[in-house]
């Protein structure tokens, strides 16, 4: 079974608002269909979705297939390539 802790989901969503703050953006508008918003961040990851809050909503993606905390990188890091390469970046 394909389980994140809340201890996991805290640090890459510490990780993502410090250091990637642009990718969570991206998902957002991406992912989200979100384009309007003031402030957005990484609120909680788990094997289902990255719920991303933004003014105060909160947007939930969905990832394809469930991830395990092995897979939390690779996934993220696949999504804003997907991202680019969509949009030519």
């Amino acid at each position: 079974m394909k389980i994140i802790s809340k201890e996991t989901s805290k640090r890459v969503c510490d990780h993502m608002n410090n250091d990637h703050i642009d990718s969570v953006h991206k998902y957002l508008v991406h992912y989200g269909k979100i384009s309007i918003f003031e402030n957005a961040y990484m609120e909680e990851i788990n094997n289902s979705y990255i719920k991303i809050n933004y003014d105060g909503q909160s947007a939930i993606i969905n990832f394809k297939n469930k991830i395990s905390e092995e897979e939390i990188h690779s996934t993220l890091v696949s999504m804003i390539k997907n991202i680019k390469k969509l949009n030519n970046l």
